[in-house]
C-alpha cells in the first residue's frame, strides 16, 4: 500500500495516515502498518496523539502489553499527552489478561497527572476485578464512580453482577430493583448472567421466575437462555421441578419462539419419558409453534396423539389450527374446521374474528358472509369488531346496500355499531357521492338551494 503510495508521489497529512494505520491495524496487517510510521517520518509527518492511541489499542488487543507500553514511552517523549483513551487501551490490555494490579496502577497514574476518569475507565477496573474474583474491589469501585456522579453504563452493572453470581453472592431482585430505579434497565446479558447462576445452585424455579421476569418485561430471551436452562435441567435430572408442566411449557415456548422447534420436540419427549402428562397447553404450544413454520404435517401426528392420550382439543387448540389453515389458503380445510368448532365448541372472538378477518382479506366475501351467517344460526352472535370487518369487506367491493344492511342487523342482534363502524360507512357514503357527482347524478347548485340556513 505504502509503496504504491510513494510511486503516485501522493502527499498525505496526519488524518489520512491515521486512517490508514487504523485500518491495517484492525486487519493485523503490522508490516504495512511499520511502512506508513516510516513514511510519515520520511515525509515530517509527526504522529499525533490519535496515532499513538491507534497503536496502543491494537497492540492491546493482541496481547502485546509490554510494546504498547513502550509506545507510551515514546508518546511522552515526543511531548504528546496520553488522554484517557489512551490509559484505557492499557488497562484494558492488562485487565484482559487478569493484571488488574498493572491495570489499577496506570488508572492511579492517569488520575495523578490531572485527568478525570470516565465512565468506562471504571468499567475496564470493574470487570478486571469481578473477573479476578476481587468482587469487593470491583463493588468499591462501583461506589465511587456513582459517587463522582458518573452514571453506570449496562456494562458497569453486567460485570458487577457477573461477578457476585460467580462468588455466590446472588441478589437478583436487589440488583435488579437498583437497575431500574437508575433508569438502567437490565438486559438480555444481564437476565442471562443471573438465570445460569441460579441454575449452577440448582435454584430451577428462581431461574424461571427471572426468565417469567424478563419476557414480562419485553426482553426477548435468546438461545444463550434457554440453553443455560436446559443444560441446568438436564444435568441434574430435577425431577420434582420438571413435576410442574408449567415449567417445561416456559421452556417449550422458549424454544418456538426463537425457532428450535426440533430442540422443543426434544423436550416434549421428555415430558414423557418421565412418565409425566402433556397438558393441553403443552400441546397448543407445539401446535402452535410447528403451524408457524409451515410443519402442518407433523400438527396432524401431534393431534393424533393428543387424542390417544385423552386430551381434548380445546377452543386455543382450534383458533391455532383455524389461523394456519386460513394463511395457507385455499380456505376449503379451515371452512370445515370452523363448522366443527361451531357445532361442537363454543368459540371465542378470537375464532370469529380469525374466519371473517382472513376470508375477507383473501377477497372471499361469500364465504365469510356464510360464517357470519352459520355463527348466527347456532346462537353464536359476533361481536362488533367482526361486523366491522364484514362491513368493511364489502364496501371495499362496492356492496355498499349489503354493508347497510347488516348495519341494521347489527342493531337488531345488540350489538350497536362503534365510532369505526361509522368511519368505514361513512368513508364509503362519501365515495358514492363523488361518483354519483361526477357522473352527473346530483346537481350541486340545485340541492345548495334547497338547504334551509340556520
Amino acid at each position: 500500500m505504502s509503496s504504491r503510495i510513494g510511486e503516485r508521489r501522493i502527499l498525505l497529512d496526519v488524518v489520512t495516515y491515521n486512517s490508514l494505520i487504523d485500518g491495517c491495524c484492525s486487519v493485523g496487517r503490522w508490516q504495512e502498518v511499520t511502512q506508513l510510521l516510516t513514511k510519515m517520518v520520511r515525509d515530517n509527518v509527526d504522529p499525533d496523539d490519535y496515532t499513538f492511541n491507534i497503536l496502543i489499542d491494537a497492540l492491546c488487543k493482541e496481547g502485546r502489553i509490554l510494546e504498547a507500553q513502550g509506545m507510551l514511552v515514546m508518546m511522552l517523549k515526543r511531548g504528546e499527552k496520553p488522554d484517557i483513551v489512551t490509559y484505557n487501551a492499557l488497562m484494558d490490555g492488562y485487565c484482559s489478561r487478569e493484571n488488574v494490579h498493572e491495570g489499577r496502577e496506570l488508572f492511579n497514574r492517569m488520575v495523578k497527572r490531572g485527568l478525570e476518569p470516565d465512565v468506562f475507565n471504571y468499567n475496564v477496573l470493574i470487570d478486571g476485578c469481578c473477573k479476578t474474583k476481587m468482587v469487593d474491589e470491583a463493588m468499591f469501585l462501583f461506589k465511587e464512580l456513582c459517587n463522582k456522579n458518573l452514571v453506570p453504563t449496562i456494562a458497569s452493572y453486567n460485570s458487577l453482577i457477573d461477578g457476585l453470581c460467580n462468588s455466590g453472592r446472588i441478589s437478583h431482585k436487589k440488583l435488579l430493583g437498583e437497575m431500574h430505579d437508575s433508569a438502567q434497565p437490565p438486559d438480555v446479558v444481564t437476565y442471562n448472567i443471573l438465570i445460569d447462576a441460579l441454575c449452577k445452585e440448582g435454584r430451577i424455579l428462581e431461574a424461571l421466575g427471572v426468565l417469567l421476569m424478563m419476557m414480562k418485561k419485553g426482553e426477548k430471551p435468546n438461545i444463550v437462555t434457554y440453553n443455560a436452562m436446559m443444560d441446568r435441567y438436564c444435568l441434574r435430572n430435577n425431577v420434582n421441578a420438571a413435576k410442574d408442566n408449567l415449567n417445561y411449557n416456559v421452556l417449550i415456548n422458549g424454544y418456538l419462539k426463537t425457532e428450535m422447534v426440533d430442540e422443543a420436540i426434544v423436550l416434549f419427549k421428555e415430558i414423557r419419558h418421565k412418565n409425566l402428562v402433556p397438558d393441553i397447553a403443552s400441546y397448543n404450544s407445539l401446535i402452535d409453534g410447528l403451524c408457524n413454520l409451515g410443519r402442518i404435517s407433523h400438527v396432524q401426528e401431534l393431534l393424533d396423539e393428543m387424542c390417544d392420550s385423552g386430551q381434548s382439543p380445546d377452543v386455543i387448540t382450534y383458533n391455532i389450527l383455524l389461523d394456519a389453515f386460513c394463511k395457507t389458503q385455499p380456505f376449503d380445510k379451515a371452512i370445515s374446521l370452523f363448522r366443527q368448532i361451531v357445532q361442537g365448541i363454543w368459540p371465542d372472538f378470537y375464532t370469529n374474528h380469525a374466519i371473517v378477518d382472513n376470508l375477507c382479506k383473501g377477497e372471499k366475501l361469500k364465504m365469510a358472509e356464510d360464517a357470519l351467517q352459520h355463527l348466527l344460526m347456532h346462537g353464536c352472535s359476533p361481536n362488533v369488531q367482526t361486523y366491522t370487518i364484514m362491513i368493511n369487506g364489502l364496501c371495499k367491493d362496492g356492496s355498499f346496500g349489503e354493508a347497510m344492511f347488516l348495519l341494521s342487523k347489527m342493531e337488531d342482534n345488540d350489538r350497536p355499531s362503534d365510532a369505526v363502524t361509522f368511519e368505514i360507512i361513512i368513508g364509503e357514503a362519501e365515495k358514492l357521492r363523488e361518483e354519483m357527482i361526477t357522473r352527473g347524478l346530483v346537481n350541486i347548485e340545485k340541492r345548495s338551494d334547497t338547504l334551509v340556513p340556520f
